[in-house]
């Protein structure tokens, strides 16, 4: 609760009246914040509290005033403090400090758990507080796409994501990126009609929005724009859901668009919303509209890594690194009932701090998030693989049960009639099963086996022979022709000349010339598209570090973002001989990689090809000849002993464990994409450039 030594008064610190909106709330709040990075980050005098004090307390009002119940409490302690001690004015913009540093320290809002933990507040408020912003690879995407869609003045962008994934948290902290030479007009409630969306963006950016004309509100709209144009400004309009945009809404937003010069838009719009975004703009009668969206990005939930990321950054901005800690185990519990979105990250994190506080503990194990999970009640979690063969194997076992005693008992002979003089060790010493041709175990038919097309169903030999080996094409040989950069400066200088577009399509003719394809003329994303599937070339998105790349040893496109907002661009990563790496874009490109590592996202895209068309995945159970073509080669690399069999068991995932163990991969013994990458790669016989050479 907040405390009778509250002596800050939030609504004046804002300079808000005691009755704003939300709307009104959000907006001061933005303007104060504007002039905090404005400022030099000096205070006039050592009394005059520091500008990241100041930002504290902006934050600290913000967060208060826009929460129901905390806002709620503050108005019950200023009214008690108002009948005994006035509160001190202050000033709206410049904030002035009532009772210096140590009295604004302890208004601060107590947790229970707060200072059991040494937290400096809650870690993890459903707030939307751009200071806990956690930048994923997924946020870092929609974040540089933001940017880099108003840095090309392209009209609409969108940005879609699941309930909970940070949108809302995304945009707040994009809006904080942006400088004064923009002006934003930001609309969180979009249940409007279109006469209350122009008198809504007009009040928003300053002009006059009572007008009911719509036809006066455009035209004041438009000689607005035209004099931000003059200045050099520009002017954007974010609106937050607009999954319940109405479609007549969405099409006055497309007229909107029309106001432009004959060289450039005047007026760029952000549609943030939730999946149903999509539903909405497939509609017939939006086809324009859509026609007109450059650039649309997804947010997607958090993975287990990243999950983990998420929760120790927002410990540590509540100074609570080393304080409290999560065990690997609980962790996985978090992502698998949270799914990996951050709202529901938060919601199972806060229960389970208090849960464990109350039980006296600074250790989180899995039983306390397990408890916190049954007290929040409704979470259905992700099904682990062993979930998923237990489902699958229990019921099979009992229907198998269930046919073996029917077909005992209906159609096998009585061998009770005629006992049999021999025993069943004897009758297989007479009658040797050969194991070594394992196509004639089983009656493979079309309707029952998922065969790939280059495995011959009758011979012993399962390994594959292509019939004509295809050298790679000699991968570029550093010092050779290359162009020399040695600081990131100069990398940044010459990426930044490119779209976005231009140095994905550049960099990719590298990897596609290590194929032996010829790129010919690239120049969209269609044309890249046909030529992948024409030479039945996959993609693998993967976020990791240059030592996993080295491992997967395969040509990467890495994803690069510009400092100072500059956008996101793309480069190769041709080949590797020890700290130096060569790399491709418009030029062949020597430097070191310590470079590109303070550039790059840790995104990367790897090209690849299925040689044998293997099933998606292999897991516990399947059965079929591609497992023994795996079990073979495994053999050739050394991890996998004993006689091949088509059934993916106990054996088979112990040798595929070790495999991904040796190779930096993640072990869980299932023979996925960047497993069957590597055992390409590794072996001879398949035709696949090389990062290094091995």
């Amino acid at each position: 609760m907040i405390t009778e030594a509250q002596t800050t008064d939030f609504y004046k610190l804002l300079g808000v009246k005691p009755d704003a909106s939300q709307k009104e709330i959000d907006r001061a709040y933005q303007k104060l914040i504007g002039k905090f990075d404005s400022s030099d980050g000096k205070s006039d005098s050592p009394d005059q509290p520091t500008l990241k004090e100041q930002i504290e307390a902006a934050q600290e009002a913000y967060d208060t005033l826009s929460n129901k119940e905390k806002r709620e409490a503050y108005d019950a302690v200023a009214q008690v403090q108002k009948g005994s001690e006035p509160l001190t004015p202050v000033k709206p913009g410049p904030l002035q400090f009532m009772g210096g540093r140590e009295q604004a320290k302890n208004s601060k809002h107590q947790n229970v758990y707060q200072d059991f933990f040494g937290f400096s507040e809650k870690p993890f408020d459903l707030t939307p507080d751009p200071k806990y912003l956690y930048l994923s690879p997924k946020h870092k995407e929609v974040l540089a796409h933001l940017v880099y869609g108003l840095q090309e003045n392209n009209g609409f962008l969108k940005i879609i994501g699941e309930v909970g994934t940070g949108k809302t948290m995304i945009c707040r902290s994009f809006l904080r990126e942006l400088r004064t030479d923009f002006n934003i007009a930001y609309i969180f409630n979009p249940a409007i009609n279109e006469l209350e969306l122009l008198q809504t963006i007009n009040s928003e950016l300053g002009l006059p929005g009572k007008s009911k004309s719509k036809k006066k509100l455009i035209d004041l709209l438009n000689a607005f724009l035209l004099e931000e144009r003059a200045k050099g400004h520009r002017v954007v309009v974010i609106i937050d859901e607009a999954q319940d945009l109405q479609p007549n809404v969405m099409e006055q937003l497309r007229l909107l668009s029309n106001l432009e010069t004959d060289t450039e838009k005047l007026i760029q719009i952000v549609l943030i919303g939730q999946p149903e975004l999509d539903k909405v703009l497939a509609k017939d009668e939006l086809r324009q509209l859509r026609q007109r969206i450059t650039i649309q990005w997804e947010l997607l939930p958090l993975n287990l890594e990243e999950t983990r990321g998420y929760i120790q950054h927002r410990l540590n901005v509540a100074l609570g690194k080393g304080k409290v800690r999560f065990s690997r185990q609980a962790v996985e519990a978090v992502y698998r009932f949270s799914r990996g979105i951050p709202r529901m990250i938060n919601v199972i994190c806060d229960r389970t701090l208090l849960i464990a506080y109350t039980e006296g503990t600074k250790k989180i194990l899995p039983q306390i998030v397990k408890t916190a999970v049954k007290d929040i009640g409704s979470l259905v979690p992700i099904e682990s693989w062993s979930d998923k063969f237990w489902k699958l194997v229990i019921p099979s076992a009992i229907a198998a049960g269930i046919g073996f005693l029917a077909l005992n008992f209906f159609a096998l002979p009585d061998f009770n009639e005629k006992p049999q003089s021999k025993d069943i060790a004897a009758l297989i010493k007479e009658n040797p099963i050969d194991l070594s041709s394992p196509g004639e175990l089983i009656n493979y038919s079309a309707s029952s086996a998922t065969v790939a097309p280059s495995f011959p169903l009758n011979v012993p030999e399962v390994v594959p022979q292509p019939a004509a080996v295809v050298e790679p094409a000699p991968m570029p040989i550093p010092g050779e022709g290359a162009l020399n950069i040695s600081d990131s400066g100069k990398l940044v200088t010459y990426l930044s000349s490119l779209t976005l577009m231009e140095s994905k399509l550049e960099a990719i003719k590298w990897i596609l010339q290590a194929w032996n394809i010829e790129p010919g003329e690239l120049q969209t994303k269609e044309d890249l598209e046909t030529l992948e599937e024409t030479n039945q070339l996959l993609h693998y998105e993967m976020n990791g570090t240059m030592k996993r790349l080295q491992s997967l040893n395969y040509p990467a496109l890495l994803e690069i973002a510009l400092p100072n907002a500059q956008g996101t661009k793309y480069i190769t990563l041709s080949s590797i001989k020890g700290d130096v790496g060569v790399f491709g874009s418009v030029d062949k490109i020597e430097m070191p990689l310590s470079i590109i590592n303070s550039l790059w996202t840790r995104k990367a895209i790897v090209l690849w090809k299925d040689f044998e068309n293997l099933p998606e995945s292999f897991d516990l159970g399947f059965e079929g000849k591609e497992a023994i073509w795996l079990q073979k080669n495994l053999r050739l690399l050394g991890y996998f002993q004993g006689r091949e069999a088509p059934l993916y068991g106990p054996k088979t995932i112990r040798a595929v464990r070790k495999f991904q163990r040796n190779n930096n991969i993640k072990d869980d013994g299932k023979f996925q994409t960047d497993s069957k990458m590597l055992v390409y790669n590794l072996l001879q016989i398949y035709p696949t450039p090389e990062l290094v050479t091995r």
